[in-house]
C-alpha cells in the first residue's frame, strides 16, 4: 500500500467533521467515525491520476481530473469526499502531488536504471583492470620475461645473436 498524505487527510477529515456537526454537539461521535481515515496515491497501480479514501473497511478510488468515482464505495460519505476535491484549492493540490509522485517515481526509475549501467559497467572495468594488471605486473610480467628470454635462447642457440 502507498503512504498516506497526512495534509489531505488533516483536511478531509476536518471537512468530514464540520459538515456533519449539528447543533445537538455530534461531533465527538464523528470525530470517531473519522478516527482511522487515509488519503493516498498508487501512481505504480494506474497511470490516471487518482487519490484513494479509506475509512474503516470502507474503500474508493477517485479520479482527480475530472473529477469522479473510479472504484469502490464509501457509502453516505461519498457525496461528501467529492465536494471536498470537488474544491478548487483541494483539486490544484492533488493534481500537484500526483505530479510530484509521478516524477519523483520517474526519477527513482532513472536512478535504478544508471545503477545497473555503473554496475556492469564497473564489472567490465573489473576485468579491464585485471587484465592489465596482469600485463603490467606480477604474474603477466614473468609470463612475458620467460617469453622474451625463450626467444632470445632460440635467437641465440641458432647464432644469431652473439653473447
Amino acid at each position: 500500500m502507498a503512504e498516506s498524505i497526512r495534509v489531505f487527510e488533516n483536511s478531509l477529515r476536518e471537512y468530514l467533521i464540520n459538515i456533519q456537526s449539528d447543533a445537538y454537539n455530534t461531533q465527538n461521535k464523528i470525530q470517531y467515525k473519522y478516527n482511522n481515515l487515509k488519503v493516498y496515491m498508487e501512481p505504480k497501480k494506474s497511470s490516471v491520476p487518482h487519490f484513494w479514501v479509506s475509512v474503516n473497511i470502507s474503500a474508493a478510488c477517485y479520479g482527480i481530473d475530472p473529477l469522479e468515482k473510479l472504484d469502490g464505495s464509501m457509502g453516505s460519505d461519498e457525496r461528501f469526499v467529492l465536494m471536498w476535491a470537488g474544491r478548487p484549492n483541494i483539486n490544484g493540490e492533488l493534481k500537484k502531488h500526483w505530479v510530484y509522485l509521478t516524477k519523483s517515481t520517474e526519477v527513482l526509475n532513472q536512478q535504478v536504471r544508471n545503477e545497473k549501467k555503473t554496475q556492469e559497467n564497473l564489472e567490465i572495468s573489473k576485468a579491464e583492470m585485471r587484465e592489465a594488471a596482469e600485463s603490467v605486473t606480477g604474474a603477466g610480467v614473468k609470463r612475458k620475461l620467460r617469453a622474451f628470454e625463450a626467444r632470445l635462447r632460440k635467437k641465440r642457440a641458432h647464432g644469431k645473436i652473439s653473447k
